[in-house]
C-alpha cells in the first residue's frame, strides 16, 4: 500500500532544507560536535583545500584527515550546503527504490509459501516510501545537511552500495563499497551482507521455512510439478555476480587510488594520505590499544550476525550500519540518520517491535539534552564533562536497545512464518 502524496511530502522536505540552508546561518550547526566531527568537518576541508592551493600538503598541520577526492569536488564550491541537499534527495530516492525491490522479493516469497493473505491481512505498507520519508524528514538528517559536513556523502555511498547489491548490479555495488570505505573505513564490514545480497538476492524467509513447506507438500497429495516448484523456491547461492563484484571492486580501488595520487601530486603523496587519513582516529601514545578497542569490537559481531541473518542480507546491512554508528571513534547524528532511514525498509517485518514508544521519546530526549549539556559544560561553566558524557551514554544505550529489539523482532517474524507454514 503506497503512501498518498509521497512526492508532495518529499518536495516539502527538500524545500525545508533549502530554507534552512538560506536562512539558518544563525544556528551554527557546523560547529556542533554532534553534527560535525574532525573527520567530516567542512571547515577542516576548507583548510585542507587552502593548503593544497598554496602548494602545500593538505594533511600538514593535522587539520584535515579526509579524502583527497573531496578536496577537488567540494573545495572549489562556495555554497556546499546546496550540494548536500541534492545528495540527501538522491539517497532518499535510492532508499525508496531499494524498498520496492525488497517488497517485490517479499511478495514472491510469501506467494511461494502460500502466506500472502495471512500476512497481508496484518500489515502490508510500502516500506520504501516510509524509509525514504523517514530519511528526508529525520531531524538528524536535516541538521547534518544544513551543518555542511561530509556525512551525507558517506551515507549516499552506503545507500548506492546496498541498492546496487539488491539490484545485483555488481559495478554499482562495487563503486559504492569502494567509495564508502575510502571516505570512512568502517563500512568495510558491509562486505558480508553485500556478498550475501549478490549471491542470494534480496531478503527472504529462512531456507528451512521453504524446506518445511516442501516437506509438508510431499506428505500431502500434490502433483510433481508443485513439489518441484517448492524445491526451486529455496534460493541457491550464485557465484557469478560475486565474482563480478570482486573484479569491479579491484578496478574501482585502483581508479580511486590513481585519482588520489593525481590530486596529491607535488603536495604530498599516497603514503602521507594513509598515515594522516587512515590513522587519524587514534592517539599516538595509545595507538595499539585504541585500534583494538574501537575496531575489534565491531569485528567480533560480524560473523555471529552473518550466520544468524544470512537469509536477510539487507537487514544484516542495516544491523552492521547501526553497530558502526554506535562503536565508531567519531560518531555523529549523520550516522544515526542513515540507519534510521534503512530501518524503515523493514516496516512490515518489524511492525510488532517492542519499546517503540520508549525509543522514540528517548531519541527526542537525547536530542534536546545534548546541546543543553554541552552549553552548560563549555560556555556557561555551570556543569562539567560528566553532564555531556551522561547524555552520550544514554544515546548509546538507546541505540543498543534499538539494534537488539530489531534483531529479535525479525527473528520472531521468521518464527511466525514457520508456524504459519506448519499450520
Amino acid at each position: 500500500m503506497a503512501i498518498r502524496n509521497f512526492w508532495s511530502m518529499a518536495a516539502a522536505a527538500v524545500g525545508f532544507r533549502l530554507l534552512l540552508v538560506l536562512f539558518g546561518e544563525d544556528l551554527h550547526l557546523a560547529s556542533r560536535p554532534e553534527v560535525s566531527t574532525p573527520l567530516t568537518s567542512i571547515r577542516r576541508l576548507a583548510e585542507g583545500y587552502w593548503l593544497k592551493q598554496a602548494s602545500m600538503s593538505p594533511y600538514s598541520g593535522s587539520m584535515y584527515h579526509g579524502s583527497p577526492l573531496l578536496l577537488s569536488v567540494l573545495g572549489p564550491l562556495t555554497n556546499k550546503s546546496l550540494i548536500f541537499v541534492a545528495v540527501d534527495f538522491i539517497a532518499a530516492m535510492l532508499i525508496r527504490a531499494t524498498g520496492r525491490r525488497l517488497q517485490i522479493a517479499r511478495n514472491i516469497s510469501l506467494k511461494s509459501l502460500e502466506l500472502t493473505e495471512a500476512v497481508s491481512n496484518s500489515v502490508n505498507v510500502s516500506a520504501g516510501d516510509i524509509a525514504s520519508l523517514i530519511y528526508l524528514w529525520n531531524p538528524w538528517a536535516l541538521v547534518t545537511c544544513v551543518g555542511s559536513c561530509t556525512s551525507p556523502i558517506e551515507n549516499l555511498m552506503v545507500v548506492i552500495m546496498i541498492y546496487g547489491a539488491c539490484s545485483r548490479l555488481a559495478p554499482l555495488a562495487a563503486f559504492g563499497y569502494v567509495m564508502a570505505t575510502h571516505l570512512s573505513l568502517y563500512p568495510a564490514i558491509l562486505i558480508v551482507p553485500i556478498i550475501l545480497l549478490l549471491g542470494y538476492g534480496p531478503d527472504a524467509p529462512p531456507t528451512k521455512v521453504f524446506r518445511l513447506k516442501s516437506s509438508n507438500a510431499s506428505k500431502t497429495d500434490v502433483s510433481d510439478n508443485d513439489k518441484s516448484s517448492s524445491s526451486r523456491d529455496v534460493q541457491q547461492f550464485l557465484w557469478k555476480p560475486v565474482f563480478h563484484f570482486i573484479l569491479w571492486m579491484l578496478f574501482w580501488t585502483f581508479y580511486v587510488l590513481l585519482l588520489s595520487s593525481i590530486v596529491l601530486n607535488k603536495v604530498g603523496g599516497l603514503q602521507e594520505m594513509f598515515e594522516k587519513y587512515f590513522f587519524a582516529e587514534v592517539f599516538d601514545f595509545f595507538r595499539s590499544f585504541f585500534l583494538i578497542v574501537f575496531n575489534m569490537n565491531i569485528v567480533f559481531m560480524v560473523l555471529p550476525l552473518a550466520i544468524r541473518l544470512k537469509h536477510r542480507p539487507c537487514f544484516l546491512a542495516f544491523v552492521y550500519t547501526a553497530i558502526v554508528a554506535i562503536l565508531k571513534s567519531y560518531p555523529s547524528v549523520g550516522d544515526s540518520a542513515l540507519y534510521l532511514g534503512l530501518l524503515g525498509l523493514f516496516a512490515n517485518e518489524l511492525a510488532e517491535m517492542q519499546f517503540t514508544f520508549f525509543l522514540f521519546f528517548g531519541y527526542i530526549g537525547v536530542s534536546l539534552l545534548s546541546p543543553v549539556m554541552h552549553n552548560l559544560w563549555i560556555w556557561r561553566g555551570t556543569g562539567n564533562a560528566n553532564f555531556y558524557f551522561a547524555t552520550g551514554l544514554a544515546y548509546t544505550c538507546l541505540q543498543t536497545v534499538l539494534v537488539v529489539e530489531s534483531v529479535s523482532s525479525m527473528i520472531k517474524h521468521d518464527r511466525k512464518l514457520r508456524l504459519l507454514v506448519t499450520a
